[in-house]
């Protein structure tokens, strides 16, 4: 009889615990597969490139292709061009990708749970592109560019933190794709306050930030009114991203790129704290029907 009871008790916490567990976990074998490809000091050609990488590669592979890959041959002149950045990302970036792959799993089950999404698999794949995206998403998952990453870090602790913070960010992204209205003016605010969102919800699941968002909370605290000014004028006159996102180099001298991200976390931050009701108010940014109402609603007005 107490054997019984005990192998039922067992029973029960192994369901619990398979039940609690996430479900994913961020995917390394693509990134493993590049690396091999430059384990004997060269550096693969582009046939090379296609046979053993990007023919075999994941969903992630296939996410990171287009717009970014691009190609067998574009990979191949990425690589020709930058190969410290690509083995600097073998040494530092890819062992860190795997010592946090359960950890970047938990973290998408808890910014799925602050944002009342179902927190059914989201594949998350660690690979090498082409020099030119740190991350991006889709409503089918996401993936992260560690030869990109891996420039901004220096440190084994820095790289895994670096890597959770784009898990955090990209994974919110995911959710922003499951509901994106079927016509989209991806204009300035609009971008500004989803990538904005995305940098909320990964310092609401993370704490502090760090690389490159850390830089721009530094710079943004220091200089908020007039960052705040500059970009008012420039949605009011249809400006496009380059000031302010998707541009790897500053606006102005000392200026941290891409500072719109500080910009839209700072209007979600304020957006939040005025609402009466803070899920209603993640759910609106989220869905970001309206964002010039939701920048009214903030009251986001730094002097």
């Amino acid at each position: 009889m107490k054997r019984a009871v005990c192998a039922a008790l067992l029973l029960a916490l192994a369901q619990v615990g398979a039940w609690a567990a996430p479900a994913q976990a961020l995917q390394v074998d693509d990134a493993e597969r590049f690396a091999a490809l430059l384990a004997d000091g060269r550096l693969p050609d582009a046939d090379t490139l296609q046979r053993a990488y990007l023919t075999p590669g994941s969903a992630g592979v296939a996410l990171f292709t287009a717009g970014r890959i691009e190609s067998a041959q574009n990979l191949a002149q990425a690589l020709q061009a930058h190969p410290q950045a690509y083995r600097k990302a073998i040494a530092l970036c890819l062992p860190a990708a795997r010592a946090v792959a359960q950890e970047a799993g938990a973290l998408m089950v808890e910014v799925a749970r602050r944002l009342g999404q179902p927190a059914e698999a989201a594949p998350a794949f660690a690979l090498f592109g082409a020099m030119n995206s740190g991350g991006t998403a889709k409503a089918q998952g996401l993936g992260l560019g560690l030869e990109v990453l891996c420039q901004s870090v220096d440190t084994p602790q820095d790289a895994r933190a670096l890597l959770l913070d784009f898990v955090a960010h990209e994974i919110t992204h995911v959710h922003q794709h499951r509901h994106l209205p079927a016509k989209l003016d991806f204009n300035l605010l609009y971008a500004t306050l989803m990538e904005g969102f995305a940098d909320y919800m990964m310092e609401q699941a993370r704490g502090a930030s760090s690389g490159p968002s850390a830089d721009r909370e530094r710079y943004g605290l220091a200089h908020e009114a007039e960052l705040w000014r500059a970009f008012q004028a420039d949605v009011a006159r249809g400006a496009g991203f380059g000031d302010w996102l998707y541009n790897a180099r500053p606006a102005r001298a000392g200026q941290p790129a891409d500072m719109g991200y500080w910009l839209g976390k700072r209007l979600c931050e304020a957006f939040v704290a005025r609402a009466p009701d803070r899920a209603q108010a993640l759910t609106t940014l989220l869905l970001l029907r309206d964002p010039a109402a939701i920048v009214a609603a903030s009251g986001y007005a730094p002097r």
